[in-house]
């Protein structure tokens, strides 16, 4: 019976242990299948890295050779090309940030780049980009490029495309895989020394240079009349202009002729708005406004050649910044009363409000003598002067329609 016994645990440990071995059969099973999965994920990765790398491609920068740092270019899954934002203002020298304009936190979906003057900020996946003028009062102006910014190792990328519009460069793609790209700055060295014998001097004029980016080329006589060429040197505007400002945004030359008249040129010489004002300078691009001048006098003219203002009789229009008493410049007001925003202008030395939508007067010009927007930590306030006091603009409007007017 021992024997017997003893033979029935040996078969109850058999029955036991054949499920502990397919168990540990079915566990190493599971682990070379994961690791051969863990493998092709990690090879994929590499193929896909390496296929996103921009890999044996020759990048000139004003003629010299550049060596390509890594991630400095990249493919992105549209088939298109893009360039790091931040090394691509390095190697040109130009200002980098990560984040926005005049807001001095850190954001690495954001940044700008500044070349001397001029600012253009980039946002990550959004096509839609700002410029910005330094020394001006202009507001920003808004651009759409072809393709949106991407991020790629905590880097923003623009496509090639687009560099243009955004930087006002030159690129151009060779079929031996060749990036060859050209700043504004070069470009009218280049073009400078091709006339040089023309008796023709390419502007010098930052802003004017942008022009260069859609093939106009802005240049002087020896008797500092202004007109423009094509990249092929062919005359688009001719030789009798006393200035020619490039207005990008709405591609076309703000001009004057040798009489002092101003007025708006189409980038074929088309005359759209008359040479008929003393002055005229942008005033306003979010809503298109200029400020036109003539005998000492301003007006607004709307982007038609309409008239906001019903006249040219305001001293001035707005209010210019004073920074040491942290005043802004000030042209346009937030809603008052319901019924829109309004602009800050000048007359007889009283400083009043215009309604923006159709110039009528929402406050006379017959009792402040300053009206102007302080910038306390980045919160706008409203403030007037009058009578030898500083009030809130919202105070005094209520004052006004209870006519205490006189603040002593």
């Amino acid at each position: 019976m021992k024997g017997k016994g003893s033979n029935m645990d040996l078969l109850n440990q058999n029955q036991y242990q054949e499920p502990q071995k397919s168990k540990s059969k079915k566990l190493i099973l599971v682990l070379l299948m994961f690791s051969i999965i863990f493998a092709i994920g990690i090879l994929c990765l590499m193929v896909y890295l390496k296929s996103n790398m921009t890999n044996g491609t020759t990048l000139y920068i004003n003629g010299e050779q550049k060596e390509i740092a890594s991630d400095l270019l990249i493919t992105g899954s549209d088939g298109n090309q893009y360039i790091a934002l931040r090394k691509l203002a390095e190697l040109l020298g130009y200002g980098f940030d990560n984040s926005e304009y005049n807001n001095y936190g850190m954001d690495t979906t954001k940044c700008y780049v500044k070349n001397n003057t001029l600012i253009t900020g980039f946002e990550q996946d959004s096509n839609r980009i700002y410029k910005y003028e330094e020394g001006t009062n202009l507001d920003y102006q808004y651009y759409k490029l072809n393709n949106n910014i991407l991020m790629y190792n905590n880097n923003l990328y623009i496509a090639l495309q687009d560099l243009n519009l955004a930087l006002s460069m030159k690129c151009e793609s060779t079929e031996k895989n060749e990036i060859k790209l050209y700043t504004m700055e070069y470009l009218a060295s280049i073009y400078q020394e091709k006339l040089k014998d023309s008796g023709y001097s390419v502007s010098t004029e930052q802003n004017n240079q942008k022009a260069l980016a859609y093939d106009w080329i802005i240049v002087t006589n020896k008797d500092n009349i202004y007109s423009v060429l094509n990249t092929n040197f062919d005359e688009i505007i001719g030789e009798k202009y006393l200035s020619i400002y490039f207005d990008e945004y709405n591609s076309n030359f703000i001009v004057s002729n040798t009489s002092g008249q101003h007025g708006i040129l189409a980038t074929n010489g088309t005359i759209l708005i008359s040479l008929k004002f003393d002055d005229l300078e942008i005033l306003n691009y979010e809503n298109m406004l200029y400020k036109v001048s003539n005998n000492g006098k301003y007006g607004i003219m709307k982007k038609d050649g309409t008239m906001l203002t019903k006249d040219i009789i305001y001293d001035e229009i707005g209010y210019n910044a004073e920074p040491d008493k942290k005043i802004v410049y000030t042209l346009i007001v937030p809603d008052l009363d319901g019924k829109g925003q309004t602009i800050v202008v000048k007359q007889n030395g009283k400083y009043g409000l215009i309604y923006l939508k159709d110039g009528e007067t929402y406050l006379p010009c017959d009792h402040l003598d300053k009206l102007y927007a302080v910038n306390e930590l980045g919160a706008i306030e409203f403030r007037v002067e009058v009578e030898k006091q500083t009030i809130k603009l919202s105070d005094y409007m209520e004052a006004r329609k209870t006519h205490v007017v006189n603040m002593n």
